[in-house]
């Protein structure tokens, strides 16, 4: 076990005496906040700092603490961060990655292989995505900075699933493991990373006080997305939760936070118009799309599907949503820039042609029954979307009931396909190469009828071949099989919008809003 006490744990002890009535019941006093320190607020609460066990937001502020072997950069392809390099074995059943030798976990204790093989078998038994590395048999340590991940099948994508976000596998010491186990990691004296900055101090559903960590050495490389350098300008960064949007941007206009995350698009003008705050669009944020029964019910008849996707103008849908700096027609399933979305073959997803739709409808087996359209206003940008697409439907004489509950009925009512034909929908858009299998399951996982078997020959490269170009050629046929299935309707991509004071510097421009690198002037 390697030696705890140290600094940070110190400061952790002093934190918990200043918290009186527990770490996690609020009532903390007032900390001190020194000059360089940035006010980001966000409209969720972080819950716990475990970053291997949730996908919940804001993962950002967790990724200030945490760090995982590997980042995606802007292109999608995985960056090293912890590891110095990795190499695939003859056989394509090793891949041996070397680790950097120059990390130190905020207890002041370098990290070894030893830490990265404990963090491996946690995250097998807690991760949010331990799937992800199923392919993975055993991760061994060769000596203090080299582990071999032995897979019992060849895993060319290893790295990619090294890199995700929230829910992925990060690195925490082994000491931290061998107390903690598999509950959840809550405690200040285990909230120990190797990232820019430390936990001081916490205040549930209220405030978190991140202190930068002196010894931290940046991974190298210009910044891009989730890799390259990770500088830590701020001395202190001070979260803020503020759920409410209107407060939020109140806040924001007012000069009591630096930063914002998630401005509403109806106030994203308003806040580019101040001339003390602006806006930056971190795209390419998140999916908007409509997805199928094809399980049972009228949408089993291609033709129907077909025609309801002629009839569709994917501007008009997207154009409910707002203005259109803010969002994207995208056809495929998951973002990718140099991928099918711009081949010629994306130009013949929506036809836009009612003309052709209303002949499919006849060729259809239709015959006036009612659809039930499963919607939440909950999901308040793809909401915005169903009255245009019920207005479609109804073109083609489709009767529709919208069924339109809060967003818990909405999670339980589509895991049961016997209870809506069609629904609206949104998720990341992006996401590694195995959740594409996601495009032909329902929620509980199970395969759609009618998924041919070259599906499963392309999913299989994609998750086996190490070569990325061969990778990225099997998910355009991949994108392809899934128009031709058309049992879900990409529209596009709907930023994600940050607000910051006129003061603030080097605000991301990727997906989401990280918080190293940012600066005031």
């Amino acid at each position: 076990m390697k030696k705890k006490m140290s600094k940070v744990a110190v400061i952790g002890v002093a934190v918990m005496l200043v918290v009186s009535i527990g770490l996690w019941a609020g009532g903390a006093a007032e900390p001190d906040v020194p000059e360089k320190t940035l006010i980001v607020a966000y409209p969720d609460d972080v819950a716990h700092f475990d970053n291997m066990a949730t996908t919940a937001p804001p993962k950002e502020v967790r990724h200030l603490v945490f760090e995982q072997l590997y980042a995606l950069d802007a292109e999608q392809v995985p960056q090293p961060v912890l590891a110095e390099s990795a190499e695939l074995s003859a056989d394509e059943l090793t891949w041996t990655i070397r680790l950097r030798d120059d990390v130190e976990f905020h207890d002041g204790q370098p990290m070894t292989s030893a830490d990265v093989v404990a963090s491996f078998y946690r995250f097998r038994d807690v991760g949010a995505k331990a799937w992800e590395l199923d392919r993975v048999e055993d991760v061994v340590a060769i000596d203090d900075h080299t582990v071999e991940f032995r897979l019992h099948g060849r895993f060319g994508a290893l790295l990619e699933s090294l890199a995700g976000g929230g829910g992925a596998l990060s690195i925490y010491p082994e000491w931290v493991i061998e107390e903690i186990g598999t509950d959840d990691l809550r405690d200040m004296e285990h909230i120990v990373g190797t990232g820019p900055y430390t936990v001081d101090q916490i205040v549930p559903e209220e405030r978190y006080i991140l202190r930068r960590y002196d010894n931290y050495v940046s991974p190298e490389g210009e910044p891009s997305y989730q890799a390259g350098r990770r500088d830590a300008p701020m001395e202190v960064i001070d979260v803020r939760v503020i759920p409410d949007d209107a407060t939020r941007v109140a806040a924001l206009e007012a000069g009591d936070v630096d930063v914002i995350q998630a401005v509403p698009l109806d106030d994203a003008q308003r806040v580019e118009d101040n001339r003390d705050t602006y806006i930056q669009e971190t795209s390419p944020g998140y999916r908007v799309y409509y997805k199928f029964n094809v399980r049972q019910g009228p949408f089993t008849d291609p033709k129907l599907r077909e025609a309801v996707r002629a009839a569709i103008d994917p501007y008009e849908l997207l154009a409910a949503i707002g203005d259109d700096r803010f969002w994207r027609v995208n056809h495929a399933m998951r973002y990718q820039e140099e991928q099918w979305m711009w081949s010629d073959y994306a130009e013949q997803f929506f036809v836009n042609d009612l003309d052709k739709a209303r002949e499919l409808m006849e060729e259809s087996d239709y015959d006036g029954e009612m659809i039930r359209f499963l919607a939440s206003p909950g999901r308040a940008l793809e909401y915005r979307t169903v009255i245009p697409m019920q207005n479609v439907l109804a073109q083609l004489g489709i009767n529709v009931q919208i069924m339109s509950v809060d967003a818990a009925t909405f999670s339980e009512i589509r895991a049961q396909t016997d209870q809506w034909e069609i629904k609206h929908a949104g998720g990341g858009s992006i996401s590694m190469p195995v959740y594409l299998d996601s495009s032909v399951q329902d929620r509980t996982g199970e395969r759609w009828p009618g998924v041919p078997e070259e599906w499963d020959e392309y999913m299989g490269i994609v998750q086996a071949e190490p070569d990325l170009e061969e990778r990225q050629a099997a998910i355009q046929e991949l994108h392809k099989i899934s128009a031709d299935l058309n049992y879900e309707m990409w529209l596009g991509d709907v930023f994600e919008i940050g607000g910051a004071r006129d003061n603030v510097v080097n605000m991301p421009i990727w997906f989401k809003l990280h918080l190293w690198n940012i600066d005031k002037e």
